[in-house]
Protein backbone atom coordinates (compact mmCIF):
# COMPACT_ATOMS: atom_id res chain seq x y z
CA UNK A 1 0.00 0.00 0.00
CA UNK A 2 1.47 3.77 -0.96
CA UNK A 3 1.14 5.97 1.54
CA UNK A 4 -0.89 7.88 0.25
CA UNK A 5 -3.61 4.72 0.75
CA UNK A 6 -2.81 4.76 4.29
CA UNK A 7 -3.21 8.68 4.78
CA UNK A 8 -6.90 8.19 3.29
CA UNK A 9 -7.32 5.51 5.66
CA UNK A 10 -6.29 7.73 8.33
CA UNK A 11 -8.55 10.68 7.69
CA UNK A 12 -11.60 7.64 7.63
CA UNK A 13 -10.80 6.75 10.63
CA UNK A 14 -10.69 10.15 12.20
CA UNK A 15 -14.32 10.85 10.45
CA UNK A 16 -15.64 7.46 12.28
CA UNK A 17 -14.22 8.39 15.28
CA UNK A 18 -15.38 11.96 15.15
CA UNK A 19 -19.13 10.08 14.14
CA UNK A 20 -19.35 8.35 16.71
CA UNK A 21 -18.05 11.04 19.18
CA UNK A 22 -21.03 13.34 18.28
CA UNK A 23 -22.90 10.21 18.17
CA UNK A 24 -22.73 9.43 21.74
CA UNK A 25 -22.68 13.32 22.49
CA UNK A 26 -26.11 13.63 21.58
CA UNK A 27 -27.22 10.42 22.94
CA UNK A 28 -26.48 11.21 26.35
CA UNK A 29 -27.99 15.18 25.87
CA UNK A 30 -30.89 14.81 23.58
CA UNK A 31 -31.66 18.21 21.89
CA UNK A 32 -28.05 19.17 21.22
CA UNK A 33 -26.94 21.72 19.16
CA UNK A 34 -24.06 21.87 17.04
CA UNK A 35 -22.79 24.37 18.84
CA UNK A 36 -23.04 22.39 22.04
CA UNK A 37 -21.38 19.22 20.67
CA UNK A 38 -18.83 21.02 19.02
CA UNK A 39 -17.76 22.99 22.64
CA UNK A 40 -18.19 19.64 24.32
CA UNK A 41 -15.65 17.48 21.90
CA UNK A 42 -13.41 20.60 21.08
CA UNK A 43 -14.02 20.16 17.34
CA UNK A 44 -15.01 22.70 15.05
CA UNK A 45 -18.84 23.55 14.67
CA UNK A 46 -18.26 23.43 10.65
CA UNK A 47 -16.46 19.66 11.36
CA UNK A 48 -19.33 18.86 13.86
CA UNK A 49 -22.66 19.91 11.21
CA UNK A 50 -21.02 17.07 8.74
CA UNK A 51 -21.03 14.49 11.11
CA UNK A 52 -24.42 15.35 12.19
CA UNK A 53 -25.76 15.48 8.87
CA UNK A 54 -23.93 11.91 7.72
CA UNK A 55 -25.58 10.42 11.45
CA UNK A 56 -29.15 12.00 9.94
CA UNK A 57 -28.80 10.97 6.60
CA UNK A 58 -28.19 7.25 7.71
CA UNK A 59 -31.20 7.84 9.92
CA UNK A 60 -29.23 7.36 13.40
CA UNK A 61 -30.42 10.71 14.38
CA UNK A 62 -32.70 13.15 13.87
CA UNK A 63 -33.47 16.89 13.76
CA UNK A 64 -35.65 18.05 16.89
CA UNK A 65 -38.25 20.09 14.89
CA UNK A 66 -40.11 21.33 18.08
CA UNK A 67 -40.14 24.88 19.51
CA UNK A 68 -40.11 27.73 17.26
CA UNK A 69 -38.04 28.27 14.35
CA UNK A 70 -35.86 30.99 15.73
CA UNK A 71 -34.23 28.28 17.90
CA UNK A 72 -31.46 26.78 16.80
CA UNK A 73 -31.39 23.46 15.62
CA UNK A 74 -30.91 20.67 17.44
CA UNK A 75 -30.71 16.60 17.27
CA UNK A 76 -31.82 13.49 19.13
CA UNK A 77 -31.55 9.98 18.50
CA UNK A 78 -33.67 8.38 15.39
CA UNK A 79 -36.42 6.62 17.09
Amino acid sequence: MCAAGLFAEDLLQDGYRRDRAVLAHVAAHPGATPRQTARSLGAAEKVVARSLSRLTDDGLLERCEEGPASEPRSYRLAG
